[in-house]
């Protein structure tokens, strides 16, 4: 948007013809749009009469969908174990591993894909998925900064005798390379791309339209630490909890201030690389 002065925040004319209309938040395009495809695509793009109150849509709000995403996920995941062990699959193969990973994600990634055809431009970026070169640079330092407070919080754990972590996680890593490489791939590719976009692109999202930033970026946060709970003693989960739970808060702030899921996606990925790396050189 080329103007002498910076427009106030409104809907305006799509600059992308996705949509007739895109929110503008008086910084950026945002991935909010009225859910309507263009009449003509090829027809100009006219700037910009500010659209009323009235005729104004709310970003995706698809709890119905997310929710059945999740509960779907979880079963799939559940019966993707469950098959592969009865046909005698050892229970820490890396391939059940991986093929329990994308049963959970499959579910996840559907629900989103299902609510911006349904409520959205059928486009992915409705959810704010749009990754930058700049986000490589913004995720290192915020990859840096939610390391160094997790692993205060860890220490703070331990001092009144919480585990803050699973015995159970570090395990696989020393077991074989195929191994090493699933994990590596689970935590540094998989989980920042599905985690993101489903935690705070379609979650998130429909939390904060309903309830507010504060409200909605704590519950998302809750859900994603209760979500990497395991078959572990109460203590180890509740201190897993602990950790997971502020970073996803952490994350779901970016996905709020930068009005896309890039920064979060890089920084995810960088913090679970540590890890991993840590987890590694043990």
């Amino acid at each position: 948007m080329t103007m002498s002065s910076t427009p106030p925040a409104g809907w305006y004319a799509d600059p992308w013809r996705v949509a007739n209309w895109r929110w503008w938040d008086g910084g950026q395009w945002t991935g909010y749009t009225d859910h309507q495809p263009l009449v003509s695509p090829t027809a100009p793009v006219a700037y910009p009469a500010v659209r009323t109150v009235d005729d104004q849509s709310r970003p995706i709000r698809a709890g119905w969908i997310a929710l059945g995403g999740a509960v779907g996920g979880v079963a799939l995941s559940v019966v993707v174990y469950l098959v592969l062990r009865v046909l005698g699959a050892e229970r820490n193969s890396p391939l059940v591993t991986l093929a329990v990973q994308f049963g959970l994600w499959i579910p996840l990634v559907v629900a989103c894909i299902i609510a911006v055809r349904r409520h959205g431009s059928g486009s992915l970026r409705d959810l704010g998925l749009t990754v930058r070169w700049v986000d490589l640079a913004l995720g290192l330092g915020f990859s840096v900064a939610a390391l160094i407070g997790v692993g205060n919080i860890a220490r703070a754990l331990k001092s009144i005798g919480i585990e803050p972590h699973r015995t159970s996680v570090l395990e696989p890593l020393r077991r074989s390379t195929l191994t090493t490489i699933v994990i590596v791939f689970i935590a540094v590719i998989g989980a920042p791309i599905v985690e993101e976009l489903f935690f705070r692109g379609l979650l998130m999202s429909g939390l904060v339209s309903r309830w507010g930033a504060a409200i909605g970026i704590i519950a998302q946060a809750a859900l994603f630490g209760l979500v990497h709970l395991g078959p572990a003693d109460a203590r180890g989960n509740l201190g897993v909890f602990l950790l997971i739970a502020p970073l996803g808060a952490v994350l779901g702030v970016l996905r709020y201030s930068f009005k896309r899921l890039g920064p979060g996606i890089v920084t995810h990925a960088l913090y679970n690389a540590a890890i991993v790396a840590y987890a590694l050189s043990r």
